[in-house]
């Protein structure tokens, strides 16, 4: 029967060495998305972009590779975060083992996100402003920002969209939708944690354990792709009134929502769902991979374990 390592069974020196590699280098493989993402959610209907591959050529030609990284020095400091998103939701899973495999997965990540959130929320506010810029150059009556964007444009350096964050908003300006973000990201979590768990179980069972007891390494990153999905899938229309709100827009969920409605009806369910469950299923094939192997790098009884099951 296969088993996952756990808590207990990590060396954590190299625990949080290998993390911030291995997530470091993710990061950079799915930030390309995340920005393709971001930019749909906050176009005015389909002005600017018709679709994601749209909205990829339209980067490149204009923008060129580099246009896929607008914000990503600040986005990279998400490594950080993770690494008490994780540590809070590995500690709290230890904790909730005499749950079912359900809880074992949903509570945690809950909990993990809302520790993950309160540290990232500023800047996923400042990634989002520099990933927009772009657009803006191109047409500002297409994108949309109001109240601290629209007139006073963000377009320049780091220091001064901080700037102008403080001059308009203040410091609570860092952490605008940070209720919303909250709403979003932390069923998100959850519900990729539990379907992962679950997914594991279920499809783990008909595949023999590597050398270590656990779960292969092909099965963990199926499973979470599908996660991801699933994930994004239910909880869409809360992300892209996330983006809303973090980017400019009224900081009322009730008006970001009565506004989204009369100009997209019922796609505003959808806006953005095809970029976002690329995104979410390539970041979770991404970071269950180098999950695991951070897990495999660090795990106490590597040695001891390896070598009883070469004599077997």
């Amino acid at each position: 029967m296969s088993r996952q390592i756990v808590w207990d069974d990590l060396d954590k020196q190299k625990y949080y060495f290998w993390g911030c590699t291995v997530f470091l280098g993710i990061r950079v493989c799915v930030y390309p998305t995340n920005l393709i993402k971001t930019r749909l959610q906050v176009q005015k209907g389909t002005q600017v972009y018709k679709g994601s591959y749209d909205a990829f050529l339209k980067v490149l030609r204009s923008e060129g590779i580099l246009g896929f990284y607008r914000g990503f020095p600040v986005f990279a400091l998400g490594v950080l975060f993770g690494q008490a998103y994780i540590t809070t939701y590995e500690y709290t899973k230890h904790k909730c083992s005499h749950m079912n495999l359900v809880m074992q997965g949903l509570l945690p990540g809950c909990i993990a996100s809302v520790a993950g959130q309160t540290l990232s929320v500023p800047a996923d506010v400042i990634t989002q402003r520099l990933q927009i810029q772009g657009m803006k150059a191109q047409d500002p009556k297409k994108v949309d920002l109001q109240s601290a964007t629209v007139k006073k444009n963000t377009r320049g350096s780091l220091k001064a969209v901080c700037r102008k964050i403080m001059k308009y908003d203040g410091m609570s300006g860092f952490y605008r939708g940070y209720f919303i973000s909250l709403m979003s990201n932390v069923p998100t979590s959850g519900i990729w944690w539990a379907t992962y768990n679950v997914l594991l179980r279920e499809i783990g069972q008909h595949f023999e354990a590597d050398s270590l007891g656990t779960h292969k390494m092909p099965v963990q990153a199926a499973c979470g792709v599908l996660s991801g999905a699933v994930s994004a899938f239910a909880t869409n229309p809360l992300d892209v009134m996330r983006t809303r709100i973090q980017t400019g827009g009224s900081r009322s969920l009730v008006k970001v929502t009565k506004k989204l409605w009369s100009e997209e009806g019922a796609s505003m369910f959808t806006k953005g769902l095809t970029a976002r469950a690329l995104s979410m299923s390539t970041s979770s094939f991404l970071i269950i991979l180098g999950y695991e192997t951070v897990k495999r790098l660090s795990y106490k009884h590597r040695t001891e374990d390896v070598e009883q099951a070469t004599a077997y």
